[in-house]
């Protein structure tokens, strides 16, 4: 009995032990999943990190390696060779702020680059004399002022601008302009506002060369007269000598007719007298007809 009894309590404590096994084993089940899930949701934000990390330092290395590109031969004669450039500024590749010695030193780095001595290209002097212009253009305070102050004019309309289309984009519920494209927009108002200064500034010189133009066609023509009418006075001061004795000899010879003045026939035309009255001839009265004598009246009486 008592054997039989305890084979029952064998029994039945392996099978308590078996469900406890078997909850147990479902329970770790159970944690592992649990672990597994919260693995995987914690592994999925630190790969979306590592993806951003990544393509941040795939930019950056891009960048950098446009930046070396810069600094290369070819691309700096590319540039310098075929684009058109009315900015000191953008041709040595300087912001508007860079003191005097930052312009030496970036003018120095492209100069090496481009220099006739040390770059075989066949335009290569063309390039450099660009750089050079710019370089010399810079170092006038005067004119760097004046190239800083359209530039700072550029930056300040590009933010009026930006300014209200951000207010009218968000009127509409739309996104505000993006802050990496201020720096090309502040490029492109920097190269409106000097190819207007540049076509002003030829207006006025077509403009001056035909003031001078005119000019010189007034002093062309007033010299010509000048000279024509000295030539004129040459001619008459030469020709003095020449109209006094053609004078003379035509006062000589109008005496000599005056002397010999004849008729048509040869017959010397008479002279004329004036009519004289005798002394003893009666006088005529102012107040009488004249040629009538009324003597005969006095013996009337």
């Amino acid at each position: 009995m008592t054997e039989k009894s305890e084979q029952i309590n064998t029994s039945t404590l392996k099978e308590d032990n078996l469900k406890q096994l078997n909850k147990d084993s479902k329970s770790a089940a159970k944690d592992d999943d649990q672990l597994s899930q919260t693995t995987q949701s914690s592994a999925a934000p630190q790969k979306s990190q590592v993806d951003k990390e990544f393509q941040d330092f795939m930019v950056e290395m891009k960048k950098l390696t446009r930046e070396d590109n810069k600094f290369t031969q070819e691309y700096q004669l590319d540039r310098l060779l075929n684009q058109s450039f009315v900015n000191p500024y953008d041709i040595l590749e300087v912001g508007a702020e860079a003191s005097e010695e930052e312009i030496k030193k970036k003018f120095r780095m492209l100069s090496i680059l481009v220099h006739p001595d040390k770059c075989r290209h066949e335009k290569a002097s063309d390039a450099f004399h660009l750089l050079e212009q710019a370089y010399k253009t810079l170092l006038d305070h005067e004119k760097r002022r004046i190239y800083q102050r359209v530039m700072r004019e550029a930056k300040e309309r590009v933010e009026y601008e930006r300014k209200k289309e951000n207010m009218r984009r968000k009127e509409i519920g739309k996104d505000s302009l993006p802050d990496e494209t201020f720096n090309i927009e502040v490029q492109d108002m920097c190269k409106k506002l000097f190819e207007e200064i540049e076509e002003r500034k030829q207006h006025f010189e077509r403009l001056d060369a035909a003031y001078k133009r005119k000019k010189r066609v007034e002093v062309e023509t007033t010299k010509a007269k000048e000279e024509i009418l000295k030539e004129d006075m040459k001619a008459w001061d030469d020709n003095r000598d020449k109209r006094v004795d053609a004078w003379r000899s035509f006062t000589e010879k109008k005496v000599k007719i005056e002397k010999k003045k004849k008729t048509h026939f040869g017959i010397k035309a008479p002279q004329t007298k004036m009519e004289e009255r005798p002394d003893h001839a009666p006088k005529i009265d102012s107040a009488k007809p004249m040629g009538v004598n009324e003597d005969y009246k006095k013996s009337w009486r």
